[in-house]
């Protein structure tokens, strides 16, 4: 499945170092970045501090799916909604399929190389079906985008869209996956399952927590 189609957007900032939750500096942070992604038009305004971040943290990962540093790993971002994390994560996947879509970026395979499959995946929409999961689970990339959606639901189909979306993310384990979600960790381990809120900062994994007080992106 190819990404969701988005809006062409303008050039900006550079690449920067990535760091974790922490603040300490990821630790592939000394290899180079993809061309692929110093190339693309990234805009992303730190429109306040906490945000700071956010780009260089979705360059490196990026990055380091083009270049396929292992481990394969998760990239989230927690934090208000308005904030532009499914802006700049949107990019991220846009970044991907052009490396795709250029032949830059292919997957080796015991007889050679294939494309890779990403998908960008809003859960309301394209998790209805009970298959689903398994489907998405196989993907080089996902992009889960809110994986706190289903407070708009009735109990009973809220609760169905919460359990395949554990699914997925379970099944996600050691693949590369970007996720956002205006909920936080411990709000995650409530309503969703405690094992992916853990995983979030697992084996690697960047999980950027920005938070409440963090202005609306747009104003």
């Amino acid at each position: 499945m190819q990404a969701r189609t988005i809006a062409s957007l303008l050039p900006a900032a550079t690449a920067a170092v990535a760091t974790t939750q922490t603040g300490t500096p990821h630790p592939l942070t000394t290899v180079p970045l993809h061309p692929i992604v110093t190339t693309y038009p990234w805009h992303y305004n730190v429109h306040h501090p906490a945000v700071a971040p956010v780009l260089p943290a979705v360059q490196r990962f990026v990055s380091d799916v083009l270049h396929a540093r292992p481990p394969r790993r998760w990239l989230s971002l927690l934090g208000p909604s308005g904030i532009g994390k499914t802006y700049i994560l949107r990019q991220a996947i846009a970044c991907l399929d052009r490396a795709r879509l250029s032949g830059a970026w292919k997957v080796p395979t015991p007889p050679g190389q294939r494309g890779p499959q990403i998908a960008h995946l809003i859960p309301a929409e394209d998790l209805q079906d009970w298959r689903a999961p398994r489907d998405y689970a196989k993907y080089d990339v996902l992009y889960l985008e809110d994986i706190g959606s289903g407070s708009d639901l009735d109990a009973g189909s809220g609760r169905v869209l919460r359990g395949r979306i554990a699914e997925l993310l379970q099944l996600r384990t050691g693949r590369w996956t970007m996720l956002c979600s205006n909920s936080t960790r411990p709000d995650i381990a409530t309503t969703l399952d405690l094992r992916i809120a853990s995983r979030l900062k697992r084996d690697e994994s960047t999980c950027l927590e920005l938070p409440q007080d963090v202005p609306d992106y747009w104003e």
